[in-house]
Formats: C-alpha cells, structure tokens, sequence
C-alpha cells in the first residue's frame, strides 16, 4: 500500500462491499465479499428470470446480507486501527526523541487517527463523545436520539395512528448536529483549548440567554421545516411553514392526495434554503417576522368557517357515525360512499375553479406578482422650464 488512504473514503466505498477494501489495497477481501454478495444477487437474479425461485432465495439473500454486514464491520475495526495511514518511520540509525521533523508527523498521524475514530463512532450518536472523555454531553445525545426514537414508535403502537411517525424527521436534525459538533469539540481539543463536559441543552439555553444565534445549529434545524426560523425567533414565519408542513402530511394522508407527494421536496426545500437566508439576513441585522402568506389575512373569515365546517365534519363522522350504522344501515352506506369520492370531488372542484380563473379572468394582475409597468422617464430641469 503506497501513501495514505482516505479512511472516510473508504467507509463509504465500504457500503458496495469489498470496494472500500480495495480502495486500501486489499484485494483478497475485495474478491471474498464482493463475491459473496453480489454472486449472491446474482444467483437470485438468474433464479428469479427462469421462474424456479423458491425457498432457497432466503437463504441466498441471508448470505448476501451476512457478507454485507461482516464487510462493514471489518472495514470500522480497520479504520480504528489506523489502516489506511502509513505510521511514520523513524530516521534509520537515529533515536526518534532527537529527530523533531518525525514528531511531527507522529502527532499529525495520531490526530487523524483519533478523527477517523471520533467521526467512525459518532455514527452512534454520543458515542464519538464519549470516546473523546465527554460521558455527560455523550450521553445527553444518545438519550435524546434514542428515547425520541423510542416513544414515537411507542405512541405510534399504542395509538395506531402513523401520523406521529412524522416526528421522525427530527432524528436526522439530531444526528447531523451530533456529528458536526463532534468534529467541531475534537478540533478545540487539537487546537490545546478546553472542551467543557456538559450537556448540549445547557449550551442551547446560554445561546437564547445571550441573544446570539448558532448558524450551524439554525441550519441543522432547518431540516425540520419550520423548526429553524423558530430559533431564529421567526415566530410567524416558523409556525406558518411547521404548520403547512404536518397540515400538508396530513391531508394527503387523509384524503388520499398521494398525486401530490411531488410537491412535499418542494415544500421541504423552500423552507430549508429560506432558513438560510433569513440567518444571512439576522447576521446583517435585517430580520423581519414577515408571514410566508400574507395575503391570507384578507380571508381569514373564510378560513374559520372552513375550519368550523371539517370540526362538524369530523365530529359527524367519528361521533355519530357508529350509531348511524347501527340504527340506518343503508343510509351509513350511501354515507360511507359520499365519504370516499367527497376528497376527490373537492379537489377536482379546486382545480377546475383555479384552471377557469386563469383562463378567464385574467389571469395575475399586476401589483400581486407580475411585473411592474415601467415608468414614464424623468424630465430634466431644465426640459421642465421650457415646457413651463
């Protein structure tokens, strides 16, 4: 093996097994598990097209899987170890304590040695910190992914309800904020600075004291939406785009609105890059509170009679519905029928009156986004005199 590897290179590479191997020089675990695994699936592939697959594909795919696993744990207990990073050797002939060029890179190949090691562990949520001797704010992370993990699968079960599986999406926001502070705790380290042992919430709460704003924790937040322009103190903002988020699951879920799943990266995206922009705008001191939709002030009359008439709906439905089914079966039937296509009709009904609205009236006027009218040019003085 010549030069140094790249071990988080190899880690990655590591998820096509054998390939990270190869990356480090190791050919013969190359051939072993990249054989097994993908002469694995390719046994089940050829099985599968000459339809004479049956019981013995599970035990194919518990090979293939047996190999992937055991690759990847191979390929962490290398790294480790520090393979893939050449030791520096020490001049011939001389006492290494008397050469200073040889400590240094002895000190270099020890810090990036214990880099790979925090990044590798931290994979775990806390447990890269606890590695480098921080137990507390180790453990503060792993309780809080873990237990976050723990009781919305526990509500999920217990309610039967996979709504409350959406709260899942905070365990990535957790995770990348684990792993960027790790780094970040293990260069103060490196840097001879003192890394204080204490859970990150105490931190979080000296932040909102203080006033001053965590541009990497703002953005690590973002990927909640709504979740970052709340810390930012974008109360409006924030709610308004959390709030259309779950309000956006919800009644795709409910109403069976799966065409416009399309729209959800969209609406994910809109609200990760705005996050940014307002932190750029805090850091600038020109941040405003402004709603995301304004314009919907006008109708909020509207908005609470829509909200009035799904409140009786659902109370219809759920309260009632039972006892309707009981007492008039066949009305509970016609009922269940109005109930199914109702969503549908709606929707269509939305988008025809949309479609009709912009093909014949006029479509958007100007002053509610279209481009402005140019303004008639300016007279010079002197132009303004003669014509006076």
């Amino acid at each position: 093996m010549q030069g140094n590897k790249s071990p988080l290179t190899a880690f990655f590479l590591s998820f096509f097994p054998g390939f990270g191997h190869a990356y480090l020089g190791r050919f013969v675990r190359f051939v072993l598990y990249g054989g097994s695994f993908f002469g694995s699936l390719g046994i089940v592939f050829l099985l599968g097209t000459n339809g004479s697959l049956h019981g013995e594909a599970v035990v194919i795919l518990f090979i293939a899987a047996a190999s992937w696993i055991i690759n990847m744990i191979d390929m962490i207990v290398s790294l480790l170890n520090g393979a893939g990073q050449q030791r520096p050797a020490s001049p011939y002939g001389a006492d290494p304590g008397m050469s200073p060029g040889w400590e240094a890179s002895q000190y270099a190949y020890e810090q990036q040695r214990e880099k790979t090691r925090t990044i590798l562990l931290s994979f775990v949520p806390g447990v890269g910190h606890m590695a480098m001797g921080m137990l507390q704010r180790g453990l503060a992370f792993l309780v809080a992914f873990v237990g976050l993990l723990a009781i919305t699968i526990f509500i999920s079960i217990v309610t039967n309800t996979g709504s409350f599986l959406v709260f899942l999406l905070a365990l990535p926001v957790i995770w990348i904020y684990t792993l960027f502070d790790a780094v970040q705790q293990l260069q103060r380290k490196h840097r001879g600075e003192t890394i204080d042992d204490r859970p990150f919430f105490e931190e979080l709460e000296e932040h909102i004291g203080s006033g001053k704003k965590n541009k990497v924790l703002a953005a690590t937040l973002s990927l909640f939406p709504g979740a970052g322009h709340l810390y930012l103190g974008l109360q409006k903002r924030g709610l308004q785009i959390m709030g259309g988020f779950l309000l956006s699951i919800f009644l795709m879920d409910s109403l069976r609105l799966s065409i416009f799943l399309f729209l959800m990266p969209l609406f994910w995206f809109f609200a990760f890059f705005d996050a940014l922009q307002q932190m750029s705008r805090y850091e600038r001191d020109q941040l405003k509170d402004q709603a995301v939709v304004a314009q919907l002030a006008p109708y909020q009359k509207w908005i609470g009679l829509a909200l009035l008439v799904l409140g009786a709906y659902y109370l219809f439905d759920q309260v009632m519905g039972t006892y309707i089914s009981q007492t008039w079966p066949s009305v509970y039937r016609e009922f269940m029928k109005l109930k199914y296509n109702l969503p549908t009709a709606l929707v269509a009904f939305v988008m025809i009156a949309a479609g009709l609205r912009l093909v014949f009236g006029g479509g958007f006027k100007a002053g509610s986004g279209s481009i402005p009218s140019e303004a008639p040019p300016r007279l010079p003085e002197w132009d303004k005199e003669e014509r006076s």
